[in-house]
């Protein structure tokens, strides 16, 4: 079984989140506006808010580069399932972000979790490198493969875990064979 995140994996939501933020913003209370952000509290709370608004996981944009990833993983004969991690205060984005998985992915199984550790897998697919490595110490035989993004770019590669900027595709092919085939990824 392989793995695969939804949010700056599958789904660009870090380039909405910066729109969204740099909106002017609303006197309504509505989602928005980073221009009276003063503090990092201030901005946090910004942030999970837009995070938390109804719709918005179900309005992101497919990542092209996750998508190909997918699509490496189905070829490879892997069974793949989204993973993704839902905030405990905010029970509508768990909804949304099953339906966004339904419209751009139909027949692709979706777990919504608490703690992505706890489900098993032969392959992990994600961006964030504490669920990353939260999993593999959990799941010390499964590959992690960590779509390159700003906030992992000075990643520290373990045996098994593959950094994916797009230019070594072939070596995922290759770890993803191995682990198919039961062996190690070199």
């Amino acid at each position: 079984m392989a793995l695969i995140d939804l949010g700056d994996t599958l789904a660009d939501c870090t380039p909405a989140l910066l729109a969204t933020l740099a909106q002017p913003r609303p006197s309504n209370g509505a989602v928005g506006g980073a221009s009276s952000l003063s503090s990092m509290d201030e901005f946090e709370s910004r942030r999970r808010a837009v995070l938390s608004a109804p719709g918005f996981w179900r309005a992101l944009a497919p990542r092209p580069a996750g998508l190909s990833l997918l699509g490496l993983l189905r070829d490879a004969g892997f069974k793949v399932m989204v993973l993704t991690k839902g905030p405990q205060d905010a029970p509508q984005v768990w909804a949304d972000k099953v339906a966004w998985c339904r419209e751009h992915l139909p027949g692709v199984p979706v777990t919504v979790t608490d703690d992505k550790a706890a489900v098993p897998g032969d392959v992990l697919v994600d961006d964030w490198l504490p669920y990353v490595e939260s999993w593999q110490r959990r799941w010390p035989s499964g590959l992690a493969i960590v779509p390159a993004q700003p906030w992992n770019a000075q990643i520290t590669l373990a045996t098994r875990c593959l950094h994916d900027d797009g230019r070594d595709r072939a070596a995922i092919v290759a770890a993803l064979r191995g682990i198919r085939r039961g062996c190690a990824p070199a």
